[in-house]
């Protein structure tokens, strides 16, 4: 133990952790936007816990953070909805932590409060609401209403196409045709519908 460290009590050293929480919460309070540490801390304690690595390298690293043994983690790792490691071979702490939570898995590692764990989560949600709405606004997502509105709008397109298509056009040049032709006909007109969606022509419905 160093010098600075030597003579800090756990109580002291939760003190410390505790302010610098509450200046986490004035900074999303401002509008400001966390760095990857301070938003691991708001995961963490959102999860019931005090420690604040946001990545494990290694499943032992995670299994020490998680209170567990390694065989515990190769286990939990197959249940259904288990957090994936990363595609650099990381493993997302906070994803971890919230997966214990919900599944009411056991575990040793230190935990918080039952209110502190919910001032975090109501500040991660804050947190995340907020940058929903910014990426927004920088065309980063759509939101589901417009998605359901322009999926209804192409599904009716392509109704009135296909109708005006199978209803109007094709009876006369089917007519006299054999089974071969009529196929091919029917297959050229969804084609003909199929390019009118793409580039956008065709009649609105």
């Amino acid at each position: 133990m160093s010098e600075a460290t030597e003579g800090v009590t756990s109580e002291m050293a939760e003190r410390i952790l505790d302010a610098d929480f509450k200046n986490i919460v004035k900074k999303v309070a401002a509008g400001k936007t966390l760095t990857v540490a301070e938003r691991a801390r708001v995961q963490a304690r959102a999860a019931g816990c005090t420690d604040t690595v946001a990545y494990a390298k290694t499943v032992v690293e995670l299994s020490n953070l998680l209170g567990v043994t390694r065989r515990t983690i190769s286990s939990w790792q197959k249940m259904e909805g288990a957090p994936k490691a990363l595609s650099n071979g990381l493993f997302p702490v906070a994803e971890w932590r919230e997966f214990v939570r919900v599944r009411g898995l056991k575990t040793n590692a230190p935990v918080t409060t039952n209110e502190e764990a919910l001032k975090a989560r109501k500040l991660l949600a804050e947190v995340e609401e907020r940058e929903l709405k910014v990426g927004i606004k920088k065309g980063e997502f759509v939101l589901l209403e417009e998605v359901r509105r322009s999926w209804l709008t192409q599904v009716g397109k392509a109704v009135a196409l296909l109708r005006a298509k199978f209803e109007s056009e094709l009876p006369p040049i089917l007519s006299g045709k054999d089974a071969q032709g009529i196929r091919e006909e029917c297959a050229r007109a969804i084609d003909e519908v199929c390019r009118s969606l793409h580039t956008g022509e065709g009649a609105a419905p």
